[in-house]
């Protein structure tokens, strides 16, 4: 029985250790997909976008830039979570 125990958590470690970089790298895709879809927006808008979101999914502090990349920083990071 703690045979069974020990390697049915030692199969969840090693599927939890594989499937993690898909959910980031999901995350990224997303918020390429989420900050590209503005209408009208800047080169630079699109990449502070992108930037805030990566920022704050890996829960590193807030350097928004100046100008339009600071607008787009902010929007990004409104939409990543720190985990």
């Amino acid at each position: 029985m703690d045979f069974r125990l020990g390697m049915m958590a030692i199969v969840m470690v090693v599927t939890s250790l594989t499937l993690a970089p898909t959910l980031v790298m999901n995350q990224s895709a997303e918020a390429n997909h989420y900050c590209t879809d503005y209408k009208g927006k800047s080169k630079d808008w699109i990449e502070g976008c992108k930037q805030g979101w990566y920022d704050h999914d890996h829960c590193w502090g807030y350097y928004p830039g100046k100008g339009d990349y600071a607008r787009g920083y902010a929007v990004g990071w409104d939409k990543g979570s720190c985990r």
